[in-house]
């Protein structure tokens, strides 16, 4: 037997890596099918608890969102000092067990609990993903393993999508909720038996005491000293108000304007946005790095005319009357709109100091999370409420046609972000 070399030591120490980088991705996934199957399902919870249009922009939107972000920046404080595998495997457990309580629930204060629930558990698992996969690459090489993470949302919304539509259309509502999260609990045993906790890794050991002392203070400071950053962050939120809005609402509007059921729509709602946003989720940072070299403002010039183009298609979805065009014309939105995701993250890390970097990316999430993620799909149930009067059936229509204004106005804040991003970017250097 031939004594072991030491590039067969590096060689296995690189397939450990991506192999840990691959199983985050399915924990990502697993917990995106859980928190977007109720988005396939809106129609028949709706009518089984006799909730409005309002009580359901709630139910899929803030009562999410809110308790997801808020908690996130402990449990990512958390994060940082315990371990890691453990902590994502309870996360798994928490959050599929209470998926499973959703199909459960016998009233609608327990489907509500519930949904909170899967909100606690997830809110664990996506920061301690990324401070392993930090641990694990050196900075030079982190962008493709994080771009691989950043992956599970899309991922997540075709498979939950799919299994939501089929599951319902065979079974029951009740039935997609506990078959899609049963298998979380095989996860967090797999995750408990396979990953190791890596030796954590501090970038700068130098900056080490000036990085715990960085406060949410010395971050408002800095974004009111850099309008780029601020106004990245506004185009970042109002982005996802149009993206959140417009998936929780679609299986429910093509239900109500074309008479599709969940099983007949909620598959090409999946692949659509599963398919289309993994792919302009790379191609915006792709893109953004080719034209972003000579002259940094090309960044987000390239995510202002992706939004510009994607606006009027989103608009003519929901003004035309044929369902087959209007996922046509949403496949555009769901492809490009998108492409803002990694040009703003890598922006945001690169505008602010050393010691705040992590406080600004959970700054950013809980932004999208409770502004885009809570306003989005609760103020579209709002409106469609209060349209429903005059428009009957077709009020979900135009309340989700309104969602192109949040759109607009990210276009808008990514252009005004573009014209100081040189002036702060030299600042920040």
């Amino acid at each position: 037997m031939r004594p072991a070399r030491p590039s067969d030591a590096v060689s296995h120490e690189t397939a450990g890596r991506w192999a840990t980088v691959w199983l985050l991705l399915a924990v990502g996934i697993f917990a995106n099918v859980d928190r977007q199957v109720l988005n396939v399902l809106v129609e028949p919870v709706k009518a089984e608890f006799g909730f409005s249009d309002k009580v359901m922009g709630l139910l899929t939107g803030a009562a999410f969102s809110v308790v997801y972000a808020t908690l996130g920046i402990p449990l990512a404080m958390l994060a940082d000092r315990a371990n890691r595998t453990r902590l994502i495997a309870a996360a798994i457990a928490a959050w599929s067990v209470m998926t499973v309580f959703c199909g459960l629930a016998a009233t609608a204060v327990q489907l509500v609990l519930s949904r909170i629930g899967v909100a606690l558990g997830e809110a664990g698992a996506g920061p301690a993903s990324q401070s392993i996969v930090s641990d694990l690459f050196a900075p030079a090489e982190r962008a493709t393993p994080m771009a691989i993470l950043a992956t599970g949302p899309n991922l997540g919304i075709l498979l939950g999508f799919a299994a939501g539509s089929v599951l319902s259309a065979l079974f029951d509502w009740r039935a997609a909720f506990i078959v899609v999260g049963a298998p979380g609990l095989l996860m967090a045993v797999l995750v408990l038996a396979v990953m190791r906790e890596p030796r954590r890794v501090a970038d700068r050991p130098d900056v080490a005491d000036e990085a715990s002392v960085a406060g949410f203070a010395d971050l408002l400071r800095t974004i009111g000293a850099k309008p780029s950053l601020f106004f990245i962050i506004a185009g970042f939120t109002f982005a996802g108000m149009f993206g959140y809005g417009a998936i929780a609402w679609a299986t429910a509007f093509f239900h109500r304007s074309y008479g599709l059921t969940a099983g007949q729509i909620g598959l090409p709602i999946g692949l659509i946005v599963g398919i289309g946003g993994t792919i302009g989720t790379f191609a915006g940072g792709y893109l953004a790095d080719r034209v972003g070299g000579a002259d940094s403002r090309w960044r987000l010039w390239i995510v202002c005319i992706a939004a510009a183009v994607a606006l009027p298609m989103a608009a003519g979805a929901f003004l035309v009357h044929n369902p087959w065009l209007t996922l046509a014309l949403l496949s555009v939105p769901a492809s490009i709109a998108i492409f803002h995701a990694g040009p703003s993250y890598a922006l945001v890390q690169q505008l602010v100091p050393l010691r705040m970097r992590a406080l600004a990316a959970a700054f950013l999430l809980f932004s999208l999370n409770v502004i885009g993620g809570g306003i989005g799909p609760f103020y579209v149930g709002v409106l469609s409420d209060a349209l429903e009067p005059s428009l009957g059936g077709e009020s979900l229509r135009w309340a989700m046609l309104t969602l192109t204004v949040p759109m607009a106005l990210s276009v808008l804040f990514y252009f005004l972000a573009a014209r100081t991003l040189r002036r702060d970017l030299e600042e920040a250097a």
